[in-house]
């Protein structure tokens, strides 16, 4: 069975095309739920109606597929709450600050 942290990892690995932070950093990510073979994250965007919601989760389930024991996959975007600077983890705020952002 994966570990929350080997998702994690993988997570860490997709970014929004966007925002140069990855979507773990950026605090997209709200609950990551592992039951053996199967995988459940529940994600936001930082804006309701991003046209990359479809694309990121593709991507995601794509790239946790390819993991060893992992054999399904769901992607559950929500909106609630709605995604705010203060979900960036220490590392997310540390790259958007150096990039000039004002978090």
């Amino acid at each position: 069975m994966v570990t929350e942290e080997q998702i994690i990892e993988v997570l860490k690995t997709c970014f929004d095309p966007e925002i140069p932070v990855n979507i773990y950093d950026l605090g997209l990510i709200y609950h990551i739920d592992v039951q053996g073979d199967r995988i459940k994250i529940r994600m936001t965007l930082t804006a309701m109606g991003c046209a990359m919601g479809p694309m990121l989760a593709q991507e995601i389930t794509q790239k946790l597929l390819t993991m060893d024991g992992v054999e399904d996959v769901n992607v559950e975007l929500v909106y609630t709450p709605p995604w705010t600077p203060e979900k960036l983890t220490e590392d997310g705020r540390l790259a958007l600050q150096s990039m000039g952002f004002p978090v």
